[in-house]
């Protein structure tokens, strides 16, 4: 959200609890718990009891409150006012509506309550009974704000009712005091309890009773203090140095980048089969997994970044198909056909996942921009990519459509400061430790169902991106942490100085491995991906030659010569270049001596007959070229064409074939009898007294009819700025919603929407005076709020 341009901006984002909400999230807890002491203790309030109220009146606590002070009142939730009280927005009070489990205090709650209802009140508390309704509520404030006093008409009561109270005192709520529920001693103390304003009931008398902040206090104790954690917690720490964390941290971006550029590359040889939901399913990450030998964390991560910066889409299967080229070297064509690979998750259907035009140049680029580029899109991601299950625990696909949570990005935020907090040269001994740091930092950020520790799961990304190491915050994390727009090439910079660059060259061992030391370029992971099985990523990758791989390698139309050729030119093996070793040279040569001795086609069908003559004279019959028939044995043809339609073409050049079952029967054609089809039964006759309509009444409908398309009052001309913020926030809706809602906000119209609860549930609402705020839309003047990423539809109402 844009910074406010002007004071009158800033006073109606202060309004809107959303707008509030998204400032708390970026607040450590000591801010958050003293803002909520502070709605706790009602109007304005000094700050020496705010601090009696946190027991932070001396100390490092009273240092650590000036502090979370300071942040609340740089945001504008907190101020000073004229008498030098502390007050605050309006809204913190819809955040907090029972802040520290305490209920509005006893003037807001008989604020409702009639003059003589007052006068009983303070007649059964011996007080005296002043002349006005406010005077009396002005004295029953003063009154119950003297803890002592309240203590003393506590001691006095009845058999029951500390029992009762001392319930309220732990959430605010009595459900006991229920009007006309409860009977016996609890119903006796209820009932004494309301008479003297210790519980208050609703004034419409139903619900539970409710107990004034006041009372609530006095029976807490004058010990008691709201929590306050002005210090973070302290994890286990270890020593670490620079250069330690350093080699770490490459060392795991490196590893990143080249497993990164192998699913990628993955994806482009097999590309993995989309869920009809959406999204990539459990099995077709297993396979990834597999063939890359990578993690599903790690693929997940590669999908959901690259994904995001462009380089992965969602397409429709474009089915079966071939195309023919030259090889380029005067040989015979070859036909390259695409990989056919059976769908691997039994709900696959929804196309496939397929890179675009943008990965052939990230590709080509060097290690250091490829790590940038998926590690800027992972900062920006609205959820977290390796998340495995949603909160029933069932298994997430990877790539599905998700509610976006600006909470996600605070998590990371938190993590990467809580590790840039920790002292110089130290780090967190175990992961859960810097979790607990994080969340101090950032309490209001979503945690995951599946972490068991907070944050882990965030953790856990951080350290595969190279973006924290040894427990502490590596160079890439805080260059990461920096970038903004002064900076913008600040992570970019701080990779090309750290990461090794891209070598085209590799090892070929006798073992018949080849080792690539740093990340491999394009080209060359490509050509060893082609010809080996990947066997380790990392500082040094790792590939194995096998006859299976090589075979693969001449399957996809490379020769033994141009494979030979391409592996010398990447080869320094014994300081040789151009000379392979020699058990991949025989392997090689066997593999390729071996390869396309036996050769499998799909014919239209096979001819076949005791006379060699007659099938000579059909191969070589001008007027059955289209059959385009060969001769493979003498008395065995092979045609392109089907069955039926090389029986036509001989037939009607003269010849008597028969055709044959696969299992060597004749199959005798008969030909059926043809019968008409059944007539439909007759149309009723029209009823007498209905006539057609004339065509001057069909041209006055259709009149109407235009008329009304045209005027629709309800969507006028909107502001083609609204249309576009709209779209930019709520990208589910078609384009022909936004319209709609456009003109509803323009028009101030009512409308009918479609919403997505947290819970997956679709409910519809019929809504009235809008409001945009983004993300929100809120309705009947702000008195209802709807994240504009949830509407999935919108109509006239």
């Amino acid at each position: 959200m844009p910074e406010p341009a002007r004071l009158t901006e800033l006073a109606e984002r202060l309004a809107r609890p959303a707008a509030v909400g998204a400032v708390l999230r970026r607040l450590p807890l000591p801010c958050l718990q003293a803002a909520e002491a502070l709605v706790a203790l009602g109007g304005p309030a000094p700050r020496s009891e705010l601090a009696r109220l946190l027991d932070a009146r001396e100390g490092e606590r009273a240092a650590g409150l000036d502090t979370a002070l300071l942040a609340l009142s740089g945001q504008a939730l907190v101020w000073p006012d004229a008498h030098d009280r502390l007050a605050c927005v309006p809204a913190l009070r819809q955040v907090w509506p029972d802040a520290l489990g305490l209920e509005p205090p006893v003037t807001e709650l008989l604020a409702e309550a009639t003059g003589d209802e007052l006068r009983s009140i303070l007649a059964l508390l011996r007080l005296r009974v002043p002349a006005t309704k406010q005077q009396r509520l002005t004295l029953l404030a003063e009154r119950f704000a003297e803890p002592g006093w309240l203590t003393a008409v506590l001691a006095g009561a009845p058999p029951g009712v500390g029992e009762l109270l001392a319930q309220g005192a732990r959430s605010g709520v009595v459900r006991q005091a229920l009007v006309g529920a409860a009977s016996g001693e609890a119903g006796r103390a209820a009932r004494w309890a309301r008479e003297r304003g210790l519980l208050v009931r609703s004034h419409h008398g139903y619900g539970s009773a409710r107990m004034p902040a006041e009372v609530t206090l006095a029976l807490r104790g004058p010990g008691w203090h709201a929590p306050f954690d002005p210090a973070p917690p302290e994890p286990d720490l270890v020593r670490v140095g620079p250069p330690e964390v350093e080699r770490e941290a490459v060392a795991a971006a490196t590893t990143f980048a080249s497993q990164a550029a192998s699913v990628l590359a993955e994806c482009v040889a097999r590309p993995p089969a989309l869920l009809k939901s959406g999204g990539v399913g459990p099995r077709e990450l297993g396979r990834l997994g597999r063939q890359t030998q990578c993690p599903e964390p790690v693929v997940r991560l590669v999908l959901e970044s690259a994904a995001a910066a462009g380089l992965l889409t969602g397409a429709a299967d474009p089915g079966p198909s071939r195309a023919s080229r030259p090889n380029g070297r005067g040989g015979p064509r070859r036909t390259v056909a695409p990989s056919k690979h059976p769908a691997t998750d039994p709900e696959s259907g929804g196309g496939q996942l397929l890179v675009t035009a943008a990965y052939d140049t990230w590709v080509r680029r060097d290690p250091a921009r490829q790590l940038v580029e998926l590690a800027l899109a992972w900062w920006t991601l609205p959820f977290t990519p390796t998340a495995a299950q949603d909160r029933e625990g069932k298994a997430w696909p990877a790539l599905i459509s998700r509610p976006p949570s600006q909470s996600c990005r605070h998590a990371r935020r938190g993590v990467l400061t809580a590790a840039a907090r920790l002292p110089a040269g130290r780090g967190a001994a175990r992961a859960s430790g810097l979790g607990r740091l994080a969340a101090w930092h950032r309490p209001l950020a979503d945690q995951l169902p599946q972490d068991g520790t907070p944050f882990a799961t965030v953790i856990r990304e951080t350290e595969l991106l190279g973006l924290v190491a040894r427990g502490t915050l590596s160079p890439l994390g805080a260059a990461l942490a920096e970038q903004c727009a002064e900076r913008p090439t600040a992570l970019l910079d701080c990779a090309a100085r750290l990461l090794p660059a891209a070598t085209g060259r590799a090892l070929l061992g006798t073992d018949l491995t080849a080792v690539v030391t740093g990340p491999p370029t394009g080209p060359l992971a490509a050509l060893l991906d082609a010809a080996a099985d990947r066997e380790a990523h990392g500082t040094a990758s790792i590939w194995r030659f096998s006859p299976a791989s090589v075979r693969r390698a001449l399957d996809a139309g490379r020769g033994p010569q141009e494979l030979t050729a391409e592996l010398a030119a990447i080869s320094t093996a014994a300081g040789a270049e151009g000379r392979l070793p020699q058990p991949l040279s025989y392997l090689i040569t066997d593999t390729a001596r071996r390869h396309g001795r036996i050769k499998v086609t799909a014919p239209g069908c096979v001819l076949h007959g005791p006379d060699p003559g007659l099938l000579a004279e059909l191969a070589a019959h001008r007027r059955l070229a289209a059959l385009r028939l060969r001769l493979l044995a003498p008395t065995v043809l092979l045609s392109a064409a089907e069955p039926e339609a090389t029986l036509t073409a001989l037939r009607a050049e003269g010849y008597a074939p028969i055709e044959e079952a696969v299992d060597g029967t004749v199959r005798v054609e008969r030909v059926g009898a043809e019968r008409a089809p059944l007539v439909p039964a007759q149309r009723p006759a029209p009823r007498p007294g209905r006539t057609p309509a004339s065509p001057a009444e069909l041209r006055s409908l259709a009149s109407r009819l235009l008329t009304a398309a045209v005027a629709e009052p309800w969507q006028p001309a909107v502001d083609r700025r609204t249309e576009e913020a709209l779209a930019d926030r709520a990208r589910q809706l078609t384009p022909s919603a936004i319209r709609r809602l456009a003109g509803a906000l323009e028009a101030d119209h009512a409308i009918t929407i479609t919403y997505l609860t947290p819970d997956g549930e679709r409910t519809v609402h019929t809504l009235s005076g809008l409001e945009f705020d983004p993300p929100f839309l809120y309705a009947r003047d702000g008195r209802e709020e709807f994240a504009l990423a949830r509407i999935q539809d919108v109509q006239p109402a």
